[in-house]
């Protein structure tokens, strides 16, 4: 399938097989759900807009301007026939039609270049430009409509016989996998339409929380490739999020490899295609950008928008593929902005290679109990549960700590250095190594804990390895509170750390008490003075709450 196209239209145009443009976007504030929140049921344009009729006639054009429009999706061959439309009601321009990935054209305009028109296949973009951009797009109304659906290869569309809710989807009970949501508009409305579902409870952002770190670790780099390993059988056979309309234009040229479609039952977000001016362009651009808005908006205008594969609004429940499990859609309101933003820095954190140095209480009553388990075996679960979810490229270390582990000054012990996760040593690579230095860590019957003069040394080391294109951390465990005599006072160490400080290298501190014999009010202090977290875990159950927590919030 093409990605860009671009044909200058003087008749009507011909039809085009639609191609799939990728776009980054997550769910904003979106046009659809303002037609949806006034009750409209179409895509047709609002108050103020051009319409057909209103559409010169056999006016004479000697001198005809050339409008550049960009469009994402399958939209393509609906533009280019709104754009015959436009020339046959007496527009006096022609269309310079170009199929481009949305963040191909938002990179443009950022940078003051781009199209007259853009039509991106999210509202969503019109916040990442205008950020960078203020006055770079004039916009308009939806011209076209077409509901978030997760795809399904044959050979898994036969296991799933109800659509599944986001909760089940975050629970991987159907097997997905994620194009990067930077670089995939459809991941990322899935993101968006998830949040929006599962609610704001803890455990709704620990639920979907951990399914972004998994999907992190799984993704690939386009919806493209999605598309090629549907079609080449690649197991192992996953679901994938895309638009209906994309699914429909690729069961039209893979007759043999038909993709089957269900859609979330407790709702899904909407990829709405804003029409936007670029610009202020001058009267010749306008007039004919205005009469490429109208066409579309005419009645064959949004014929042939519903022939590409859309819905012809809101309330159209008349599916664009021929398979598909569940019912009609429902639209779920788009999250709010600081929601957005939140997502995108989850995302961001969890992509994110790490430099990251573990430090574990290793003192005497680190084998106490905590609920079935003892506190030792909650220490060493963490550890697990975040190098099960650390990216491939992170750099991470291990130190034990107690009272005098590396001789009669120095409570600490390095137990394996920092070093990628992927190098080899010893024929062993370091997540083996780190593992299995995990498993090693036991508690010293009788020993004590060594904490102030532990927590100055792991941030001095973390700042003298600094390493500007990671998330340089320290993350600390403990049961217990400072038990060294000779070691520097609270005062000290925060000072300490406040003069080590530097915002050129920042150091991101995470605490983690367990049980209820830490000192998590000094824990607290030292996550304050350095910039981190401090966190809490009493049970075995919490752990994986608390690390993607952490790995969510680390930067």
């Amino acid at each position: 399938m093409g990605r860009h196209e671009s044909d200058t239209t003087t008749a009507r145009p011909r039809w085009l097989i639609p191609v799939l443009a990728l776009a980054v976007v997550i769910g904003g504030v979106g046009t659809w759900w303002t037609l949806a929140r006034s009750g409209s049921g179409s895509t047709s344009g609002d108050a103020g807009t051009v319409s057909a009729s209103q559409l010169p006639t056999g006016a004479s054009c000697s001198a005809p301007t050339t409008i550049q429009v960009s469009v994402a999706g399958p939209l393509v061959s609906a533009v280019k026939t709104a754009a015959g439309l436009a020339q046959a009601s007496g527009a006096c321009a022609t269309y310079a039609v170009t199929a481009e990935a949305a963040p191909v054209t938002a990179a443009s305009l950022a940078a003051g270049k781009g199209p007259n028109v853009w039509i991106p296949d999210s509202s969503a973009w019109v916040n990442d430009v205008t950020s960078k951009a203020p006055n770079a797009v004039t916009i308009g109304p939806a011209v076209a409509l077409s509901p978030l659906v997760l795809a399904l290869p044959k050979s898994l569309a036969g296991s799933v016989t109800t659509a599944p809710s986001w909760a089940e989807l975050v629970a991987f009970k159907v097997p997905v996998l994620f194009a990067d949501p930077t670089a995939s508009t459809s991941s990322r409305l899935a993101l968006s339409a998830a949040y929006a579902a599962l609610g704001t409870s803890s455990e709704a952002r620990i639920a979907l929380g951990a399914a972004m770190i998994r999907l992190s670790r799984t993704k690939v780099a386009s919806d493209d490739l999605l598309y090629q390993r549907a079609e080449s059988g690649a197991t192992p056979v996953v679901a994938f999020p895309a638009e209906e309309a994309a699914i429909a234009a690729y069961n039209a040229a893979h007759p043999s490899t038909p993709l089957s479609v269900t859609i979330p039952a407790d709702g899904t977000s909407a990829f709405d295609h804003p029409f936007l001016t670029v610009g202020t362009p001058p009267a010749a651009v306008k007039a004919g950008a205005d009469a490429l808005l109208a066409a579309l908006q005419s009645d064959p205008g949004k014929a042939a928008v519903v022939a590409a594969g859309f819905r012809a609004g809101l309330t159209d429940a008349t599916a664009k593929v021929a398979q598909v499990i569940g019912g009609a859609p429902t639209y779920l309101p788009p999250p709010p902005a600081e929601a957005v933003a939140a997502l995108q820095r989850s995302w961001a954190a969890v992509g994110t290679e790490m430099r990251m140095l573990a430090v574990v209480d290793t003192s005497g009553s680190m084998k106490d109990p905590a609920g079935a388990s003892t506190r030792m075996a909650l220490a060493h679960q963490a550890g697990l549960v975040a190098l099960s979810a650390f990216p491939p490229g992170s750099v991470i270390g291990l130190w034990r700590f107690g009272y005098q582990l590396g001789g009669p000054t120095q409570d600490w012990q390095v137990m394996v250095p920092q070093r990628g996760l992927n190098d080899v040593t010893g024929g062993k690579d370091q997540r083996t190594l780190l593992v299995e230095g995990f498993a090693k860590l036991a508690a010293r019957p009788g020993g004590s804990t060594g904490l102030y003069d532990t927590i100055l040394a792991a941030y001095e080391q973390a700042k003298a390895g600094y390493d500007p294109t990671r998330v340089n951390s320290v993350v600390l465990l403990t049961d217990g509170k400072n038990e060294d005599p000779r070691s520097i006072t609270l005062d000290d160490l925060l000072a300490k750390l406040a003069a080590a400080k530097d915002p050129a290298k920042p150091i991101v501190v995470i605490t983690v008490a367990i049980g209820p014999d830490a000192d998590a009010a000094t824990l607290q202090r030292v996550t304050q003075v350095t910039g981190g977290r401090s966190y809490t875990a009493t049970a075995p159950e919490q752990i994986t709450g608390v690390f993607v927590d952490a790995l969510l919030n680390r930067s």
